[in-house]
């Protein structure tokens, strides 16, 4: 009777890294509570015994994935920042960064669901848009200073609104199930603040 094969054996490292790529594409599409450790197993192809090898929990799989998703959205900021030495063009740059409105921002499926019975994974969230608010307000404040944009409100002022603009406009999106409120309501702001996206 013929040996049933083996299964083959990952290279050391590339199961974990399947298990945070499959597992943040499973958060952001189904949502942390709908998405089960069996839909993360067959999605990345890793077993059980692989899952608990590098994460405690789902809780500890979901902590790896934001640290992962900031450390990628920290890069971004950086590279712009290393790119451009225009503190307006930041700006610009940033907004032009691509998003898609329906999926939903990938910070925010984890707050809609899990903050309240999770703290702790708020603190990588919380990271993150300190980062970004501290990166928007250095930006606009040399972009004030400079004479590029109006001063008619603080640069603290005008980070936070830009942020609550692109946090409001994933969630009017996902309402509708329509890309355009994502993109439109960049447009106004950045009409609205004299900044270029063309």
């Amino acid at each position: 009777m013929a040996e049933s094969p083996k299964k083959k054996r990952l290279p050391r490292g590339q199961g974990r890294e399947r298990i945070l790529s499959s597992a943040a594409d499973l958060f952001l599409k189904n949502g942390f509570e709908a998405t089960s450790p069996q839909a993360i197993y067959a999605a990345s192809g890793v077993g059980q015994g692989s899952f608990y090898h590098h994460f405690s929990s789902k809780g500890d799989l979901a902590n790896a994935v934001l640290e992962r998703t900031v450390e990628e959205k920290i890069a971004e900021l950086n590279h712009i920042t290393s790119t451009i030495s225009n503190p307006k063009e930041r700006i610009e740059a940033y907004l032009k960064l691509p998003r898609k409105g329906t999926e939903g921002c990938k910070f925010g499926r984890f707050m809609y669901e899990t903050s309240a019975q999770k703290p702790e994974l708020n603190k990588p969230i919380q990271g993150f848009f300190d980062e970004l608010h501290h990166f928007l307000r250095q930006n606009f404040q040399l972009a004030q200073d400079q004479g590029l944009i109006s001063s008619d409100f603080s640069a603290e002022e005008l980070s936070f609104i830009l942020i609550e603009q692109i946090q409001g406009a994933y969630i009017m999106s996902r309402i509708y199930q329509s890309d355009d409120f994502q993109v439109k309501s960049i447009k106004r702001l950045a009409k609205q603040l004299g900044l270029k996206l063309a």
